[in-house]
């Protein structure tokens, strides 16, 4: 394998991996990189972005333990795997400490290979699904975008209108009223109704604090034939009255 082909993988104190048995293969399989201070790893692991650390605990005073906290609390490293190389009676403090994978010595370094590799898949699918899954956010983004802006228009167009609703907007987008809803509820988290009053009501905002209209003829601009139920809906939407808005626009 081509050394450009091989997978980074940093080592933490390499000669447990070099006593072990079949070393050469994990050379062979993959780029070990080594460190032997334990200040540098969080700065090669920022640095190299390796696939997997694999750090060495079998001497707790060498801290390991709190390199690989260190590196799981790392924004920038939090999302490394971690293997940890060590005395069994240590494997509960290993794994408390978020190591992946904690393998008990003597080494093998064919579990240890296959460790590797099962933890380098598993990050190439992770990251995969999360390239499929920003890709499919982006088309819904379009979608919705799309959808909302036609349902936006098409409510200004008449909303003058008392008689235009939800049923007559379920035909012009050729889709069922229950759809509709399903669809805004999803795009946008609101039902039908309250998309088109907050575009009313925003609507006959701006009318007033034109200061030029008067309450009834906000009211017909945007569809309410009764000035009075006009001024109820408004004031629970915007928390005042109409009146209250233009009087506040006099006095300025």
């Amino acid at each position: 394998m081509n050394s450009e082909d091989r997978r980074p993988v940093l080592i933490i104190d390499k000669s447990i991996i070099r006593n072990s048995l079949g070393s050469e293969a994990l050379a062979k399989n993959f780029q070990l990189i080594e460190s032997n201070s334990d200040e540098e790893v969080l700065a090669m692991a920022r640095e190299l972005s390796p696939d997997v650390v694999v750090c060495d605990v079998s001497d707790p005073s060498r801290g390991g333990l709190l390199i690989c906290r260190k590196l799981k609390s790392n924004a920038y490293t939090g999302h490394v795997s971690v293997i940890l190389l060590g005395q069994i009676e240590h494997r509960i403090a290993g794994l408390q400490a978020g190591a992946d994978s904690y393998i008990s010595v003597p080494i093998d370094s064919h579990v240890l290979m296959l460790n590797i590799e099962n933890m380098i898949m598993l990050r190439d699918a992770m990251r995969g699904r999360t390239v499929q899954e920003m890709s499919v956010q982006t088309e819904l983004e379009g979608i919705s975008g799309q959808f909302v802006t036609k349902l936006e228009q098409m409510v200004f167009e008449n909303i003058s209108d008392p008689n235009f609703g939800v049923k007559e907007m379920a035909v012009r987008t050729g889709i069922s009223v229950s759809v509709l809803y399903r669809r805004l509820r999803f795009f946008k988290g609101v039902t039908v109704n309250e998309f088109v009053k907050k575009i009313k009501m925003e609507r006959a905002m701006k009318m007033l604090e034109a200061g030029v209209y008067r309450v009834n003829e906000v009211a017909a601009s945007i569809g309410y034939e009764d000035s009075k139920y006009f001024s109820r809906e408004f004031r629970k939407f915007f928390g005042k009255t109409p009146m209250e808005v233009k009087h506040r626009i006099h006095k300025r």
